[in-house]
């Protein structure tokens, strides 16, 4: 058991910690319902901050962490926060550790509550939290993802602009897993990204961050919701562009339009609607807007995948496909019976057998490194 320190509100490492804040999200900051039109806002370039000393401040804010884990090298950022590993002494466990600056009076209250919230194996498991009072930040504790997030995984382990189709797929049934538990118990995710799924040394893909994620329980599928212009440029639907308002059994359909455009990413190498990275959100709902989906399909991908791809970039989010009709789509479902007219039988053809017949040479190589 940790020793706790007067700096730190009360906490036990690899238990659910009971002083989440108690502050209660208010409906309205996060699904704010108005049928007024909001202009778009004009969203000033990031500067990237600095990285502070997280050793030194855990040393001095956070002791019975500095006392029981070595603190190691930075795995990521966000806007106001830091994700270093750290390797508990005694076990060797490693764990991520993520500090968040606060520069006000003021908790991440939803992202922590979410998370505590969902336990599922392809979603990062949240270990614990503390807060210092002299400094205003926060500490997470969480599982660490031994290969990093999903672009790092794709260009620095793999080393490849793009991936094969099977590995898209079992990619594709990961990520689908999770997004499919979040919407059963009433979470949209919000921003579905590549660097917010994380591989760890199974190969499974887990969801990560939920800052800016939607609990909607205490709301009716029929319910009309505004959308906030959150997220990251790239991913964005049309409807949360233009903060469009919606029904609330539609939001499932923002996450299933970013989960289209990774999976065109992970296959092609490049964005749907010709969008470039330094388009900004104007050009980018100009070109979802009057662009067409083109698929130049050089590397031979079934019409399976093509279909599966296409159902999640519509435009219209009535049109899109949902999480829920991805999962019962026949690429993700993987496997459907064909009459072979040569040998006059059936065979049954799976995504999982290719899977493992194209792509368990790739991964053992890369295990082996």
């Amino acid at each position: 058991m940790i020793k706790l320190d007067s700096k730190i509100k009360s906490f036990s490492i690899y238990q659910k910690p009971n002083n989440i804040p108690s502050t209660q999200i208010p409906s309205k900051s996060t699904l704010e319902i108005s049928e007024k039109p909001i202009p778009k806002p004009v969203i000033p370039k990031r500067e990237e901050e600095k990285q502070p000393d997280i050793k030194n401040i855990v040393k001095n804010y956070y002791s019975p962490i500095w006392e029981n884990f070595e603190i190691l090298n930075s795995i990521g950022s966000g806007s106001e926060s830091w994700v270093n590993k750290i390797v508990h002494k005694k076990t060797k466990k490693e764990l991520a550790l993520k500090y968040i600056k606060n520069k006000e009076e003021k908790r991440n209250v939803n992202e922590l509550k979410i998370s505590f919230k969902l336990r599922h194996e392809n979603i990062v498991r949240f270990l614990n939290y503390c807060c210092s009072k002299d400094d205003k930040s926060e500490i997470i504790l969480m599982e660490n993802a031994k290969f990093g997030n999903l672009r790092n995984f794709q260009y620095k382990a793999l080393k490849k602009s793009v991936l094969s189709e099977s590995l898209i797929n079992f990619f594709a049934n990961e990520i689908l897993k999770g997004l499919l538990f979040c919407h059963r118990n009433k979470v949209a995710h919000m921003d579905l990204k590549p660097q917010n799924i994380v591989i760890d040394e199974y190969l499974h893909a887990k969801l990560i961050d939920f800052s800016i994620s939607l609990n909607y329980g205490d709301k009716n599928m029929n319910d009309k919701i505004k959308l906030s212009f959150k997220g990251t440029k790239f991913y964005m639907p049309l409807e949360i562009i233009n903060s469009k308002t919606i029904e609330v059994k539609n939001l499932n359909k923002v996450d299933s339009y970013a989960l289209g455009v990774i999976l065109f990413n992970l296959a092609f190498g490049y964005y749907p609607y010709d969008i470039k990275h330094e388009d900004d959100y104007d050009t980018i709902e100009e070109k979802i807007r009057n662009n067409k989906l083109e698929i130049k399909n050089e590397n031979n991908l079934s019409s399976h995948f093509i279909d599966f791809i296409e159902k999640l970039l519509k435009k219209d989010i009535n049109e899109r496909m949902s999480i829920y009709e991805a999962m019962n789509h026949y690429w993700i479902k993987g496997g459907e019976i064909l009459y072979d007219e040569k040998e006059k039988m059936y065979n049954i053809y799976s995504f999982t057998t290719k899977l493992i017949t194209d792509n368990i040479k790739e991964f053992n190589d890369y295990l082996a490194k």
